[in-house]
């Protein structure tokens, strides 16, 4: 893919793209030091109620947290900058995908994953 796409090759990337494809995210390896900024993962912002539809059509994503992977999830109020508002949008969301260390693999497999 090119660095950049212009917004018409986009849009037509976006609508050729098949529908119902499957989401299969690659993890952050256990025990990564360091950024996660250009792993697999997902940042919505804006007002609770968007943030909740893109949710609701994102839902394949909640297998992901399993015995051997987990969901690191962060959904915030904004805080807006000294002397900056936040433009509207009132909340963030931010979803990544880990793996699981070696003892967590275990345990959840052999006893089941406890309720969140």
């Amino acid at each position: 893919m090119e660095t950049r796409l212009k917004k018409k090759d986009a849009l037509a990337r976006w609508r050729a793209l098949p529908e119902g494809a499957a989401l299969n995210p690659s993890v952050i390896p256990y025990k990564h030091e360091g950024s996660t900024y250009g792993h697999d993962g997902i940042r919505i912002e804006g007002s609770p109620e968007f943030i909740d539809a893109v949710l609701g059509r994102l839902k394949d994503l909640l297998a992901l947290e399993s015995p051997t992977t987990r969901i690191g999830l962060a959904y915030q109020k904004v805080q807006p900058r000294p002397g900056k508002g936040t433009n509207g949008g009132d909340c963030v969301c931010y979803v990544k995908f880990h793996e699981r260390g070696r003892e967590a693999k275990i345990m959840n497999l052999t006893f089941g994953m406890a309720a969140e």
